[in-house]
This record gives structure tokens, C-alpha cells and sequence, in this order.
């Protein structure tokens, strides 16, 4: 008798746990539904707009070209380089960009704490061989926060201009690991003082094939930074900024900072440059998102390696969730037009989307088990199924399966836009890790948050440690001849196009058909070739 009884309970339990576990089916469902449904709107109106400006824009104003941003005169710009234990990384990534910039006019301001005596080792080993590099030093110990560092060699650039008696048209963020673009201060100079924040493309440097961790970065940066920006640029008149690749208009710092008597950017924020661009948003200056292809798809862009650790995953992310959702939201609360609140909920949404996901996925291995077990009993009592044909659940689950496709495909698009085929195939089984790794962060973020809301617990600078791309994998970044020459005076764009143009009907060397139609002499090609040898070595 008792032995029945505790099958009965037992059979009770699974029942009202299959109960249960169908009203979490419904509920997850739905909410994931409506959230594809936001999603394929973004979707829509980015594949209406492409069409829009191919039919209408382009038709009737001719895109800037390369030549419109080489020709320009040069305006002066300050790199910010905010920089706390880059030992590691901090000398290679000066000697890329001064040896990759094709620009005179600019100054970099490494910023340091007096607690880091091997960082700052690091860049005055470079301070006689760069005389536009420059030291901030820090007052305080750090690590303090990053818009701390920022503020402060917003002072010392502010003192430089003083004593040096210039000034700067522009204010370009970057970190220690970042792989500049030779062509990205043309692009800044051709688009200042017009515009006040401009906003580059971002592209993780790609991972091994079996790198999930680090490859799901690539995924997520080509849709953001090829459609989501686009979308929300066009929407809004809003463009979040990623903290690098950002350029500032000498108008905007004035203003954020009060005329040089406030901090630019705030320290109570972990994603100052998020919240930056809200607050430049309030002041009806105009932000854009510029994606500019210099010739044979090399997209001007902010390259670098993200974290592939597990645990460098979560804290970066995780500290973005609390800067843009958790803090965003106490700070910024849900200002400007419906447009732009629709922008940020877009970005607070990732709050739910993250749980959205796991709990699909527990339901998806309720289901499996319970399959197994029939498969296992096949004579012993079988429970109804949990979705049955003609329910409301049965069409919000084809529902959800077309919209599932359908973003698995836009991600490929997107993917194989920048890398190519078999990174655009790993695309789907990243995402699925993916939501993992941001299911781990969101979790993290509330967890920090709520310490931080409940017992006054400091939300400090979680720095991600970063890592610099050897000589191999430099390649691609460094400046090609024809760069060379055009900021050596020795070409101008018209000649350096129709040689280019025969180059892809003959398939010989530049330098050779350069020589033979009479446009440069053999000294300067060995000249141009040395110099660019000496490149080579100073990135290596």
C-alpha cells in the first residue's frame, strides 16, 4: 500500500511539474516571440533603408571618395590612449599607429598611474623617437575608472595646447591594444567640425575556427556595426560610442566639459563612452556612424583582439550590462523621442533576452528527457504532450522557428561580409554559445549591481587584459605602397587609380607599371620600399 502511495505522489509531482513546465513553455514562447518580432523590424527597416539609398540617394548625391578624404588639409587631433597595466601591449600598439598613420597633424596622450612604473617604462622608451608622444600622469593610484584617466589627459591636453599654442579640431579615443586604420585621421578630418562624434566600425580580429569564446565577438560586431548602427544612426540621429574609434569635435568636448571647468566624461558610469554619446545626444549635436570602404572592401575600422577566456568574457560583459542598462537607465532614465526611447530599450532588452534564452534551453532538455523516458518505458504511462496540434503554443513555436532562421541568416550575411565563408557557417553554433556566455554575465551584472544598490558596494574598473597581434597578423593593417606614396607626395589619387586600374588587367607589380609609365623613378620606389621596410621592423 505504501509503495502505491508513494507512486501516486511521485506521479503527482511530475504531473504538476509538467504543468508548471508547459505555463514556462507559453510564457517563454511568447516573450521570445515579441522580441523577434523587435528584432525582424530592425531587420526590415535596415533592408528599406539600403534600398532606399541605392534607388534615391546615391542616384542624386555622388558618396565621398577616397580622394575627398586624402586631399583635404590636415587639421590637428589628439589620440586618448587611457592605459593601467598595458605593459604587455602598450609599445606595439604606439609603434603600429605612429608607423601606420598616414597623417602629420596628431599628438597621443598615453595616460598612466604612478603605480604602474612598468607601463610607463614602456612609453618613455618611445618619448625620443616620437616627439608627438605624450605621458599623462595620473595623480592618484590606480586603477580609479577609465573616464577617470580620460579627464585626466583631457587636462593635459588642454595645458599642451597652451604651451604649445595649438589646437586641437578633434579628440580621438583608443585603447592599448587597438589596431588603427592608416586612413582613419583623413576619414576624421574630412567629417570634423561638420560633425561632432564620429563613430567607426569596430572588428574583433578573427579566432581560430574552434575558438567559440573569442569568435562569438565577430558575430556579434558584424551585425551590430554593419545594420544595428546604420538602423539606429538613421532612427535616432543617435550613435552609441564603442570607447575607440570614436573622434570627438573640439565643440563637443567644450561643451561636455563646461568650457574646460567640468569633467568630459563621468566617472560614475563603467561605460563612459555610452553614456557620453547620451549626453552629446542632448545637446542636439550631431552624432554618425561612418562606414567608409577605402578600396577593394578594406573597411576604415578599429581592429582588435577580444577576450577567448570564459571568465574575461563575463566580466567584460557584465560590465557593460551595467554601465548601458543598469546605470544607463538610473542616469539617463528614458529621455528624448519615441525613436530614441525604442533605441534604449533595444539596449536594456539584453537584461531579459539573456534569461529568455536559458530558460528555451531547459525547456528544449525538459522535453528531451521526457521523450527519453517514453522511448525508454514505451509501455508505461505516457502524459499528454505538451504541445498539441491547433494549440496557440504550436504556432508561437513555428512562429519563433521562422524567426529563428531568419536571424540565424542575417547573422551569416553579416558574418560573411568581414570574414568570409567558414566563420559565417560557425555563426549559428556561436550564438548558441553564446547566449550562454551571456546568460553567465547578465547574472554576474546583477549580482554586482545589486550589491552596489543594497550595501554601497564600489563598481570598480574591471579591466580586460589585453593581448597585441604578432607581425603575422599585423599584415593585413600595415600601409600598402600606394599609401605610402600618396603621403609622400609622390602620386596624386587620379594616378594612382588608373595605375591600379592596369594592375588588375596585367597582374604586374604597382611599383613596375609606376616606373613604366613614367610616374615615379627607380630611386624613389627603393626609397618608398625602404621606408616601408623600416615600418615593418618598428611593428615588429
Amino acid at each position: 500500500m505504501l509503495v502505491y502511495q508513494g507512486e501516486y505522489i511521485i506521479l503527482d509531482i511530475f504531473t504538476n511539474y509538467l504543468f508548471f513546465l508547459k505555463l514556462a513553455f507559453f510564457v517563454t514562447a511568447l516573450l521570445i516571440l515579441l522580441s523577434n518580432i523587435d528584432d525582424a523590424f530592425v531587420d526590415l527597416y535596415y533592408i528599406i533603408y539600403q534600398i532606399r539609398r541605392k534607388i534615391f540617394i546615391y542616384r542624386k548625391y555622388r558618396p565621398f571618395q577616397a580622394e575627398d578624404i586624402l586631399t583635404k588639409k590636415e587639421q590637428f587631433f589628439a589620440i586618448m590612449v587611457p592605459a593601467w597595466q598595458e605593459a604587455a601591449v602598450i609599445q606595439s600598439m604606439l609603434k603600429n599607429t605612429f608607423s601606420s598613420y598616414n597623417y602629420h597633424n596628431y599628438h597621443i596622450f598615453a595616460g598612466c598611474y604612478p603605480n604602474d612604473p612598468e607601463t610607463i617604462t614602456k612609453i618613455k622608451e618611445l618619448l625620443p623617437q616620437y616627439p608627438n608622444l605624450h605621458i599623462t600622469l595620473l595623480p592618484s593610484p590606480g586603477p580609479t575608472s577609465k573616464a577617470d584617466c580620460l579627464n585626466h589627459i583631457c587636462e593635459n591636453i588642454f595645458d599642451f595646447e597652451r604651451k604649445a599654442r595649438v589646437e586641437f579640431a578633434g579628440f580621438v579615443l583608443h585603447d592599448a591594444e587597438d589596431i588603427i586604420h592608416p586612413l582613419e585621421l583623413k576619414l576624421y578630418n574630412h567629417l570634423i567640425p561638420r560633425k561632432d562624434m564620429v563613430q567607426i566600425p569596430v572588428i574583433p580580429l578573427e579566432r581560430p575556427w574552434y575558438d567559440l569564446t573569442g569568435g562569438h565577438y565577430q558575430d556579434e560586431f558584424a551585425e551590430n556595426h554593419i545594420k544595428e548602427m546604420v538602423v539606429r544612426e538613421s532612427l535616432t540621429g543617435h550613435v552609441p560610442s564603442a570607447g575607440v574609434g570614436t573622434a570627438l569635435s573640439r565643440q563637443a568636448i567644450v561643451l561636455i566639459s563646461k568650457n574646460h571647468t567640468a569633467a568630459p566624461f563621468d566617472t560614475k558610469n563603467l561605460t563612459e563612452d555610452y553614456d557620453l554619446a547620451l549626453r552629446l545626444k542632448k545637446h542636439n549635436l550631431k552624432l554618425i556612424f561612418a562606414r567608409f570602404n577605402a578600396g577593394s572592401g578594406d573597411i576604415i575600422a578599429t581592429r582588435e583582439f577580444f577576450p577567448d577566456s570564459i571568465g574575461a568574457v563575463v566580466r567584460q560583459k557584465s560590465r557593460w550590462l551595467m554601465g548601458i542598462a543598469f546605470q544607463g537607465w538610473r542616469n539617463q532614465k528614458w529621455h528624448g523621442s519615441p525613436a530614441m526611447k525604442y533605441a534604449l530599450f533595444r539596449d536594456r532588452k539584453a537584461i531579459l533576452t539573456a534569461q529568455l534564452s536559458i530558460a528555451a534551453y531547459f525547456i528544449l532538455l525538459n522535453i528531451l528527457f521526457v521523450w527519453f523516458v517514453e522511448w525508454l518505458y514505451p509501455d508505461g504511462y505516457h502524459y499528454p504532450p505538451l504541445v498539441r496540434r491547433g494549440d496557440i503554443l504550436e504556432y508561437l513555436l513555428w512562429a519563433n522557428l521562422f524567426f529563428l532562421i531568419s536571424r540565424a541568416l542575417h547573422r551569416i550575411y553579416f558574418t560573411y561580409q568581414i570574414y568570409g565563408s567558414l566563420p559565417a557557417l560557425l555563426s549559428f553554433p556561436r550564438q548558441l554559445w553564446g547566449n550562454i556566455l551571456n546568460f553567465m554575465a547578465t547574472h554576474r551584472a546583477i549580482y554586482l549591481y545589486s550589491g552596489h544598490l543594497f550595501f554601497a558596494t564600489a563598481l570598480i574598473w574591471d579591466k580586460t587584459d589585453h593581448m597585441f597581434p604578432d607581425l603575422k597578423q599585423l599584415t593585413p593593417y600595415r600601409k600598402k605602397l600606394g599609401e605610402l606614396l600618396l603621403h609622400n607626395n609622390i602620386l596624386t589619387i587620379d594616378i594612382l587609380r588608373r595605375a591600379l586600374s592596369a594592375q588588375k588587367i596585367n597582374g604586374h607589380r604597382l611599383g613596375q607599371i609606376l616606373i613604366e609609365k613614367g610616374h615615379i623613378t627607380d630611386r624613389q620606389l627603393s626609397d618608398i620600399l625602404k621606408l616601408q621596410k623600416i615600418q615593418y621592423e618598428h611593428q615588429s
